[in-house]
């Protein structure tokens, strides 16, 4: 799988808990040169978190949207991990690998867009540190007008009608499907309009040599050591 890019999935999530600085910093460790994870908006403040309710990854409970961000940041997310902050993450991340962010809640468009003309200025993070990608491609959509220097990827979990069609819209740099989705003809069209393919999310080595020999790029992982050799 030399030359693929592996990106670790909400950090090292199969062995810590997801979206937690524990994941990042254990997916640097392990040599990860990408992370993803996932931004929704709490007063103002991009969050790195998932799901829309707090049970399935804190000792929280109801919608993370109705709790107030001093709360949040009280929950335990597994082995006495907080929920971090995207500018905390960005700020472990500098230097050592890049981070896709996911644009998962409403608002996230335009609030990534303000944190990242801020890092920029700061001289805190190049704009090549960074992809920002979503399932929702309207808020793609408000931030590649408002930060069109940096890279976007639309995600898919079914394939649309316009497939080519939104990869031109957005002027893509990548890609991001269910890996059930990806054939050599999806490849081809992607390729077409100078687009990679990444699938998600893929944890066992020989579903991951087979996509990267069809023509993935490369694809999310929640276990990245499994795919990364440390000289």
């Amino acid at each position: 799988m030399s030359g693929s890019i592996i990106i670790a999935h909400r950090g090292a999530s199969g062995t810590s808990p997801e979206n937690t600085m524990l994941a990042f910093r254990t997916a640097l460790e392990i040599g990860a040169e990408w992370l993803e994870l996932d931004v929704q908006l709490v007063e103002n403040e991009l969050v790195v978190f998932h799901d829309a309710k707090l049970e399935r990854t804190t000792n929280g409970k109801g919608f993370l949207a109705d709790i107030a961000l001093s709360e949040l940041r009280q929950l335990d997310a597994g082995k006495g991990e907080k929920i971090p902050l995207l500018r905390e993450v960005l700020s472990l991340a500098r230097g050592r690998a890049q981070v896709n962010i996911e644009l998962k809640g409403v608002g996230t468009g335009l609030a990534t867009v303000e944190l990242l003309n801020e890092l920029f200025e700061q001289k805190q993070l190049l704009p090549s540190g960074v992809l920002a990608s979503s399932l929702r491609l309207e808020e793609l959509h408000n931030f590649q007008q408002l930060m069109p220097q940096v890279r976007r990827a639309p995600i898919y979990e079914s394939l649309p009608k316009d497939f080519m069609i939104e990869l031109r819209r957005f002027d893509c740099w990548s890609v991001h499907m269910h890996k059930s989705l990806i054939t050599g003809r999806i490849l081809e069209i992607a390729k077409h309009q100078g687009c990679r393919v990444f699938a998600w999310t893929v944890n066992k080595v020989a579903e991951a040599e087979a996509l990267i020999t069809l023509g993935a790029a490369g694809f999310f992982t929640d276990y990245p050591e499994r795919f990364i050799r440390k000289n």
